[in-house]
């Protein structure tokens, strides 16, 4: 991403504009969501998985599913961010909140990928 701002139209149509999803971007984000929650499941439900193995399956759809954009990029950084919180030393629980936090942006971020393209 270049450090210069682009043109405030540029900008305004993308981010202040209605998303309308098509229903190809409805599928997409309907796949995105599902394997969204069986990580979600994973981390806080542990019997149902081992997160690990749902983050990288989240992580390959996302890459496979998302176009290229900035969006991409950002949900990426928050999903990135569940999996260093997940692995830090000791009691990972008490930072719940903000790995929820961080993976609700991953989910937002997503969703607008697909919309946005």
């Amino acid at each position: 991403m270049s450090g210069h701002l682009p043109p405030i139209s540029d900008l305004r149509a993308r981010h202040t504009g209605w998303d309308k999803p098509t229903p190809e971007h409805l599928k997409d984000i309907g796949t995105i969501e599902f394997f969204w929650r069986n990580l979600f499941e994973a981390i806080f439900h542990p019997e149902q998985g081992n997160w690990q193995y749902h983050w990288q399956q989240l992580y390959n759809l996302i890459l496979e599913r998302c176009p290229d954009n900035d969006e991409r990029r950002t949900t990426i950084f928050y999903l990135e961010t569940v999996k260093n919180c997940l692995k830090i030393e000791g009691d990972w629980k008490k930072y719940w909140k903000r790995i929820l936090i961080y993976m609700e942006n991953a989910r937002d971020w997503a969703r607008k990928s697909v919309i946005r393209e």
